[in-house]
């Protein structure tokens, strides 16, 4: 009886493209947080795996991935909206913001971002970035953040907190389709699971989502 052996294959750890990769060489990029391999053409390398909905990282530079025509939206007060993000390499979050279309006296939005223990919803905190007024319209950012980034699921959370009224702000009408419904959802533009009552801090930990949502439209600066 012939006898099988497990395998294991591992990969150089290197900081940058090798000089002269030839085809079918693979190596991990470990500042990247990526798998590289080479078709053994000149230019760029191949990046192996899933790319995310944020393939592309420009440093210092505003990412957006929601597409489709712009949109406004109310959204209610305490109302957790949890959008999924996927950068497709290590990054750093330095800054997020959305845009207030209808402006509320008195009430703020409250940024963080979730990691996702199961790969499916948004599970732990990884950082919240607490506040900003939303008493004018406009671009609402908070930037000067520090938060490493791995290239896997997370979610940006925007919630809208302590004022009651009337808040607008800009959605768009496609996303990434991570996030899905428990019955057949065919004319809403969901992008978000949301979580309500969220009225202080964010909490530490996130459990089965009150619903799905259309959500803000939310931007990050990456590095």
């Amino acid at each position: 009886m012939p006898r099988r052996f497990a395998s294991l294959a591992r990969l150089l750890s290197l900081t940058t493209t090798p000089a002269s990769p030839g085809a079918g060489d693979m190596w991990f990029r470990s500042d990247l947080g990526s798998f590289r391999g080479s078709d053994g053409s000149a230019g760029l390398a191949l990046t192996v795996g899933p790319e995310g909905n944020v393939p592309v990282i420009r440093p210092t530079a505003w990412h957006n991935w929601g597409y489709g025509n712009a949109a406004a939206i109310n959204i209610p007060d305490a109302r957790l909206f949890c959008m999924p993000f996927w950068p497709g390499r290590i990054c750093t979050l330095t800054g997020v913001a959305t845009n207030v279309t209808t402006a509320l006296a008195s009430s703020l939005l409250r940024y963080g971002i979730y990691t996702s223990s199961d790969g499916v919803l948004p599970t732990n905190l990884l950082a919240d970035y607490g506040t900003v007024t939303s008493a004018s319209t406009g671009i609402r950012s908070i930037t000067g953040l520090n938060t490493r980034v791995r290239p896997v699921l997370h979610y940006l959370v925007v919630v809208r907190q302590f004022a009651g009224g009337t808040l607008s702000v800009s959605s768009r009408s496609a996303w990434d389709p991570i996030v899905s419904d428990t019955s057949p959802t065919i004319a809403a533009n969901t992008n978000a699971y949301f979580y309500d009552g969220i009225t202080g801090a964010l909490p530490a930990t996130l459990g089965t989502p009150d619903g799905t949502d259309q959500g803000p439209c939310p931007v990050v600066q990456l590095t």
